[in-house]
C-alpha cells in the first residue's frame, strides 16, 4: 500500500526526515514512491489503522496522512481522472483541494474539488457529498505541478503544540526551543516509548516536555539550579508527575547510574544563554567528546547548535556516525544546525 503525507512545508527536508524516522522507530519498512514539495508518498507493506493513528500522534511537521489513490500532472486534469477507477467510498464524503506555494494557479480549488467529487460519485452510487459532517475526506494536494489524491486517515493535532509554545509555559526562557522542533528532534533520535533519554542542557524543559509526551523516560540536567527548578515546575504544570529525574550538574561531568538510549539536547549559545565560563564552541565540542560515556552503543543523539560550532570530524573522532543534518535559519544572526548521529556499535 502507499501512504501520502501532507507536510507542513516549514523546511524543505526536515519534515520528510521526521516521517521516515517515525516509521523506523515503529519498525515500518518503506520505500519512497513520490517526493514532492510538502508532500511525501511512501510504499509500505501494511499499516493498520491503530498504527496510523500512533504515527500521526508522534509527528510535528505533518498536517495529515492517508491512503494514496493517484497522482496526475496538472495539465492532464481533469481528463486524466476518466482513466482511473475511483476509490470505494460509502456514505458521506467531501473533497478538499490544497494548494502548495502557488502551484497550479491555472486550476481553481473549487473546480478541482467539484471534479474530484464528481469522479468519486460516478464510482460510488451509495455515497454523497457532505461538506459539513463527512465520514470520509478525499484530499487533493496541488504541488510540484501535480495533483496528488489520497483518502485522509489521520490528521496531526498541531494544537497540542500550541499549548506548549514558549510563551504559554508557566516558566519561560527567551532561548527556549519551540515545541514542534523539539518534538522533531525527539523523533529524529528514533525515540521509542520507554526509552531512557538524556537532555544534559535542560534549560526550562522544552525538549523534556516532548520526551515525556512520547512516553519515554527522562534524565534532565542543567548547571543552573534555578533552571532545574523551573523545568520541574513546567513539567508538573503539563501533568508530568513521574517518569523523570532532574539533576543539577555540569554536562561534561555527569554521574549517571546507567547509560541512556538517546540524547536529545540544545546546548546554550548566544546572549540569552550561559555556558558558565566556557565559550559555546568549546562547550559543545567537549560534550560531544564526553557523550559516549553517557550513551549506549548504537544509541542515537540529536543536538542543535549554531551552524559553525560542530563539524563532522568532531563526531567521528568520538565514535559517532553522522546520519544527517538540517540547517534552520532562525533569524539574521543565527542559523541552527540539527545534527542526527549514532554511536558506533
Amino acid at each position: 500500500m502507499r501512504i501520502a503525507f501532507h507536510l507542513s512545508g516549514e523546511h524543505p527536508s526536515l519534515p520528510k526526515a521526521e516521517v521516515k524516522a517515525v516509521l523506523e522507530l515503529f519498525d515500518v519498512k518503506f520505500r519512497t514512491y513520490l517526493d514532492l514539495d510538502s508532500l511525501l508518498v511512501l510504499e509500505v507493506h501494511d499499516l493498520p489503522d491503530p498504527l496510523i493513528r500512533k504515527i500521526a500522534a508522534r509527528l510535528a511537521y505533518t498536517r495529515s496522512l492517508g491512503r494514496f489513490i493517484t497522482a496526475l500532472n496538472s495539465v492532464d486534469f481533469p481528463l486524466g481522472l476518466k482513466e482511473i477507477s475511483p476509490p470505494k467510498i460509502d456514505g458521506r464524503f467531501r473533497a478538499t483541494a490544497i494548494r502548495v506555494r502557488g502551484c497550479c494557479r491555472e486550476l481553481k480549488r473549487a473546480e478541482v474539488e467539484r471534479e474530484v467529487g464528481g469522479w468519486i460519485l460516478r464510482g460510488n452510487t451509495r455515497s454523497r457529498v457532505d461538506l459539513t459532517n463527512p465520514s470520509s475526506e478525499v484530499v487533493v494536494v496541488m504541488t510540484s505541478g501535480m495533483l496528488v489524491i489520497y483518502i485522509k486517515e489521520a490528521e496531526v493535532d498541531r494544537t497540542s503544540f500550541k499549548i506548549k509554545e514558549v510563551a504559554a509555559r508557566p516558566f519561560v526562557h527567551p532561548a527556549s526551543m519551540r515545541p514542534t522542533l523539539a518534538r522533531a528532534m525527539v523523533n529524529l533520535a528514533r525515540t521509542r516509548e520507554g526509552d531512557l533519554v538524556l537532555d544534559p542542557f535542560l534549560g526550562v524543559g522544552g525538549i523534556a516536555l516532548e520526551i515525556l509526551s512520547v512516553g519515554a523516560r527522562l534524565i534532565g540536567a542543567d548547571i543552573s539550579e534555578n533552571m532545574v527548578i523551573e523545568a520541574k515546575n513546567n513539567l508538573i504544570a503539563y501533568g508530568f508527575l513521574e517518569g523523570f529525574k532532574l539533576l543539577v550538574g555540569d554536562a561534561l561531568s555527569l554521574q549517571l547510574s546507567e547509560k541512556v538510549d538517546r540524547i536529545v539536547t540544545d546546548p546554550p549559545y548566544g546572549r540569552m544563554s550561559s555556558a558558565v565560563g566556557r565559550s559555546p564552541e568549546d562547550l559543545v565540542r567537549g560534550f560531544v567528546m564526553r557523550a559516549p560515556d553517557y550513551l549506549r552503543e548504537g544509541g542515537w543523539m540529536t543536538i542543535s547548535v549554531p551552524v559553525d560550532h560542530l563539524k563532522e570530524e568532531n563526531f567521528r573522532e568520538s565514535g559517532f556516525e553522522v546520519i544527517e543534518y538540517f540547517d534552520i535559519r532562525e533569524h539574521r544572526s543565527l542559523t541552527r544546525r540539527i545534527w542526527v548521529v549514532r554511536l558506533g556499535r
